[in-house]
């Protein structure tokens, strides 16, 4: 009998490489599920040799976006080799603000000449100035803490939520909020970065029906309250463009989208932009430094 062949593991979805050859140093996060690359660059300069490498990824893993969050200054360097700018997330640097610059390929792999193509999004605006102030009746909730539930969770959940991590380390929120209202499951989600004073917010559980925007305005509303107490300057969220409901509750509470994001997320076979929300918690611009210095 002929030996049985080893079990070939999946690739993860989603894997944090590192690359350091000469004067080019950075980290990208290689997202499968949703095939984009997500670069941190830690070093100025040899542009169109980045270019070169993100290309040639591109197309050995079938990605359809590569994309970079970076200053103003740093911005005008990325588009001289190709890349778009497809908005900004505000006070990102907590004293500057991100510009996101994103590159787009074809099917076959090629980059679109042109840049990114523009994804235009329904306009869409608050209907209550008080949304999420009063608790619906029937709701309870907690926030999580513990890292392995939230992981756990996460994964669970991800395809469905179309959840995207965004920045390095882990690849799930490090803060949620879960909440329950007869048999209907909420869970929320917030990747902080104490460093500059922002976090990445999600909404894990979509709503299915109007009905249950109350009880998600209300949990949005504290994990916001909660995050101010973690000296969080700004929020931000990526929402697929066509998921109305889930727009509509930040819209609600207060969020403007500052980014659309063209073939930014996998749903099934299908490429789906996402509109990029974002909202001030606070005024800060530096961190709150100990009581005693």
């Amino acid at each position: 009998m002929a030996a049985a062949e080893p079990l070939r593991e999946e690739p993860a979805p989603v894997e944090e490489i590192y690359y350091r050859k000469g004067d080019i140093d950075f980290c990208f996060l290689l997202n499968r599920r949703h095939h984009n690359l997500r670069v941190f660059d830690y070093r100025v300069g040899n542009y169109q040799q980045k270019r070169d490498f993100f290309d040639r990824i591109a197309r050995s893993e079938g990605l359809r976006k590569v994309f970079t969050v970076v200053e103003k200054q740093d911005s005008k360097s990325w588009r001289s080799v190709g890349f778009s700018r497809e908005g900004a997330i505000p006070g990102y640097f907590r004293t500057a603000d991100a510009y996101v610059m994103s590159r787009v390929y074809t099917e076959d792999g090629d980059p679109i000449q042109g840049g990114a193509p523009k994804l235009s999004g329904p306009s869409t605006s608050s209907k209550d100035k008080d949304a999420g102030a009063t608790k619906p009746r029937g709701l309870s909730f907690d926030l999580v803490r513990d890292l392995a539930r939230l992981d756990a969770t996460t994964q669970r959940i991800a395809i469905e939520a179309l959840y995207a991590p965004f920045r390095r380390g882990q690849f799930h929120p490090d803060l949620g909020l879960h909440g329950k209202m007869g048999k209907k499951e909420i869970w929320l989600g917030a990747e902080t970065d104490s460093s500059f004073g922002h976090a990445k917010v999600d909404i894990l559980t979509p709503p299915d029906k109007d009905a249950e925007l109350p009880a998600l305005r209300f949990c949005l509303r504290t994990l916001l309250d909660e995050l101010r107490k973690l000296d969080t300057a700004s929020v931000f969220s990526l929402c697929a463009i066509d998921m109305p409901l889930v727009n509509q509750v930040y819209a609600d509470l207060g969020f403007k989208v500052t980014a659309r994001l063209t073939d930014h997320l996998v749903r099934g076979e299908e490429f789906v932009g996402a509109q990029l929300w974002h909202r001030r918690l606070s005024n800060a611009s530096t961190p709150r430094l100990p009581s005693f210095i």
